[in-house]
């Protein structure tokens, strides 16, 4: 189906312009990678959102989500990796499914974890976002995994499956338990390097000799799904007053705009991404109609 509104991140700022788009019955999808917002779970108190004091980051991300979808939000689980614009109409291509869409709402926070020496360097010679898409192209290969998000752990038990030695180094608390073949490494990532490809893996703790490095982080950077979108120099998006970014039918709201990075920001913003998405549909309509 075609969807009124896409709106990628389902963090506050995304949640909030669900909720919004929906109560204007717009046809709308939430895609995100994760279920709940790692940032927003892993706040132990929030002392400063009006209205509700002393709340967890996990139980105002279940009450986010869960009032966007008493008022029938779509939610996907999906990591959307390009999105190419068409006619009236945004193709957004993600890990696993194809949406398309009449506007989008970028609402996809900061990526969590500084890249990583060697990182750019090496894509697509060793270092990959998506084990899922290349694993296979390292079978019988040593390689290591760095996790940002708990989401990781699934990736990991499929790298183990397909590869001859997986090590894994999780950066987030308490990790579960992972497949026996997996070997946990410790410390911080300090390099990836190699002569042309990627050949070791470097942390605080000891380097390791790999074909391959994944990583998984909460999201990709917005900047990255698609060209012509103008970002300043610390790599947020630009948006203006109404959260117009420069590609028309496509706007951004919450943290992926720079700071402060305040959940009451977040949410007042993605309420008005959605509104502005509101009055982008009906001048489209129009000029459908002419």
């Amino acid at each position: 189906m075609i969807y009124d509104i896409a709106i990628v991140g389902g963090g506050p700022a995304g949640l909030a312009a669900a909720l919004n788009a929906r109560r204007r019955n717009l046809q709308t999808v939430v895609i995100g990678k994760e279920e709940f917002s790692s940032k927003l779970t892993q706040a132990h108190r929030i002392d400063n959102y009006p209205g509700l004091p002393s709340i967890t980051g996990e139980e105002l991300a279940r009450k986010l989500r869960t009032h966007a979808e008493t008022n029938g939000m779509v939610f996907v689980r999906d990591e959307i990796q390009n999105i190419y614009p068409e006619e009236d109409l945004f193709n957004l291509y993600g890990r696993e499914h194809h949406f398309q869409a009449k506007t989008i709402i970028l609402a996809t926070g900061i990526t969590l974890g500084a890249e990583i020496e060697g990182e750019a360097d090496f894509v697509g010679r060793g270092v990959s976002y998506c084990a899922t898409c290349d694993g296979m192209f390292f079978r019988q290969k040593p390689v290591a995994m760095v996790g940002y998000i708990r989401e990781a752990e699934a990736e990991v038990r499929f790298l183990a499956e397909v590869c001859s030695q997986v090590y894994y180094l999780p950066l987030y608390k308490n990790p579960g338990p992972v497949d026996p073949r997996v070997t946990l490494i410790e410390g911080k990532p300090v390099a990836i390097s190699g002569n042309g490809q990627v050949e070791r893996f470097s942390t605080t703790a000891g380097t390791w000799e790999v074909s391959g490095v994944f990583i998984e982080r909460a999201g990709r950077p917005a900047s990255q799904l698609m060209d012509d979108l103008a970002i300043d120099e610390e790599k947020f998006i630009i948006t203006d007053g109404m959260q117009a970014t420069s590609i028309p039918g496509i706007f951004a709201a919450g943290d992926c705009t720079g700071k402060p990075w305040q959940i009451s920001r977040a949410v007042g913003q993605g309420q008005v991404a959605a509104l502005s998405a509101v009055r982008y549909l009906d001048v489209l309509s129009k000029r459908q109609k002419v």
